[in-house]
């Protein structure tokens, strides 16, 4: 949680108390409003993060592709 930037400090916490079964309404409230938005923010870097690994490995790219494909 450091590493991301600070606005999505309260999604993150209100995910893990939910997750606990701890949450309060504000959390409920804080999730409905901002867990899309994360999401979109987390899907984009993890989809660069696995282009970049796929191109400094290409050792083993051929088996990332092949893990791709078994999942359509």
């Amino acid at each position: 949680m450091k590493r991301l930037p600070s606005k999505w400090r309260p999604v993150i916490r209100s995910a893990i108390k939910t997750y606990h079964g701890t949450e309060t309404s504000d959390d409920r409230a804080v999730l409905r409003g901002d867990a899309r938005k994360f999401l979109g923010f987390a899907s984009v870097r993890i989809i660069a993060f696995d282009s970049t690994w796929d191109s400094r490995r290409p050792h083993i790219a051929h088996l990332r592709k092949r893990e791709r494909r078994a999942w359509r």
